[in-house]
């Protein structure tokens, strides 16, 4: 009967196809590191390019190179150092038929900062992933490794595919409708600014409850929470993003943004196991987009709206009100928002009896 390999075998095994040299695998064992190694390997991770190297095989200046390098979270090198892969000379190659294709330099390092923190986020989740599905009690290193290489083997062209089909599908959101406003069109480039309705929701008491649980509890929770507002958000809503326990969402429609923070707060009201009471902020005005965030007066008065709610409350500004026709609004008083001249005048949405 032929004998099964070890884990360890297997290891080594994976290497020395992968050409890694003798002195690199011993160096790897005798820091412990061999599965570690072993894993970056299947991955891709053959350190044997210089940022010139890229830049050569690009046609493009090195400091532009080390700026998207930059960007997206790849080592940036002393004079010498070989840090990079084949995967980052085609990295720097696609940037290079970008720019030929027209697109502006700096726009593309912006989106390319965008894409890097992404994917490190992505990649994360992932690794997280994997490792719950995989890790066995009583696991060695290389034990772990080894299953690790295997799940490399057989999910590595189906990641790739799973981020390319997503982004095709948030694209196409991003496009329906108008492609562009007939004002852009006449001025030939975007503008910087439009009105917008931003929205906040945060969790109360989040900070207080990581006195009293687990880091992993209290992640939990966020991840919970951010469940939440993904299901509950649809065009034109967007999800800009999420910061622990706050949640930003942008809508050109200020009454579809109404309806999704409804949504959310019911959501939450509503959510088994229990969760935090939220509370929500709106306002509408002018803000501006640059890489993947929104940005002005309307994004910090929303935050200012939303720390001014009191548990389960929705408050927005007179500007938001006006543009959203029901019956649920009472008027609040006017407050003083920290950081912003004169005093604003709120409004509640409540809760239907």
């Amino acid at each position: 009967m032929r004998r099964s390999m070890d884990p360890e075998e297997r290891l080594l095994q994976h290497l020395r196809e992968a050409d890694v040299s003798d002195d690199e695998i011993d160096r790897a064992r005798r820091d412990g590191q061999l599965a570690t190694r072993a894993v970056e390997v299947a991955l891709g991770d053959v350190n044997e390019h210089t940022l010139t190297d890229l830049a050569r095989a690009a046609h493009l200046r090195s400091a532009y190179v080390r700026e998207l390098m930059q960007a997206l979270g790849r080592p940036d090198p002393a004079h010498g150092e070989r840090p990079y892969t084949d995967e980052d000379i085609e990295l720097a190659r696609i940037a290079r038929e970008m720019l030929d294709a027209g697109l502006p330099a700096h726009e593309l390092t912006e989106v390319t900062r965008v894409v890097g923190l992404a994917m490190s986020q992505s990649a994360e989740a992932v690794r997280r992933m994997v490792a719950v599905a995989f890790l066995e009690a009583g696991d060695t290193e290389e034990m772990l490794g080894a299953r690790y290489i295997d799940a490399v083997d057989k999910l590595a062209p189906l990641v790739p595919e799973l981020f390319s089909l997503s982004f095709r599908a948030h694209l196409r959101d991003g496009i329906s409708g108008q492609l562009l406003a007939e004002a852009e069109r006449h001025a030939g480039h975007l503008a910087d600014t439009g009105n917008v309705a931003v929205g906040f929701a945060d969790l109360v008491g989040y900070t207080s409850i990581g006195d009293r649980v687990s880091a992993s509890e209290l992640g939990s929770i966020a991840g919970r929470f951010a469940a939440l507002g993904v299901s509950a958000s649809r065009r034109p809503v967007r999800l800009v993003k999420t910061i622990g326990d706050a949640i930003m969402f942008v809508s050109p429609d200020p009454t579809k943004l109404m309806e999704v923070m409804v949504d959310l707060r019911a959501r939450v009201h509503a959510a088994e196991p229990a969760l935090p009471e939220v509370r929500m902020g709106v306002a509408f005005g002018p803000a501006t987009a640059r890489g993947g965030d929104w940005f002005g007066t309307t994004v910090n008065l929303a935050s200012r709206v939303v720390d001014a709610a009191k548990p389960g409350q929705l408050l927005v500004t007179d500007e938001l009100a006006a543009r959203v026709t029901s019956e649920r609004w009472r008027k609040r008083r006017r407050r003083t928002m920290k950081g912003l001249d004169g005093r604003v005048r709120l409004w509640s949405y409540e809760r239907p009896e």
